[in-house]
């Protein structure tokens, strides 16, 4: 599989199991929507997103069935990916 490179997971915010990417990925809206998968670290651990929003010079993320800070500690400084089929690139937006 081919995978790309969208971003970094840089902290966690609040107590809900929200995350912090670190992100300048040219196709965010691509990839930051909710459904789409993204793939964690070296492992690459699958997560759906079930919720996005844009604070500050970050990309927040929610994960579907996580629902508490300690869920997401382990994520803490892992390289975030995206299948570079689920991009759904034209032929000028090609990598």
């Amino acid at each position: 599989m081919n995978y790309v490179y969208i971003g970094k997971i840089v902290n966690t915010h609040a107590l809900k199991g929200e995350v912090r990417i670190l992100s300048n990925f040219e196709f965010k809206e691509k990839v930051f929507k909710v459904g789409t998968s993204v793939y964690i670290g070296e492992e690459k651990i699958k997560e759906a997103i079930i919720s996005y929003r844009k604070h500050k010079n970050f990309d927040m993320v929610k994960f579907k069935g996580i629902d508490n800070i300690n869920d997401v500690l382990k994520y803490k400084g892992k390289k975030v990916y995206v299948l570079k089929s689920n991009l759904n690139l034209s032929e000028e937006e090609i990598l």
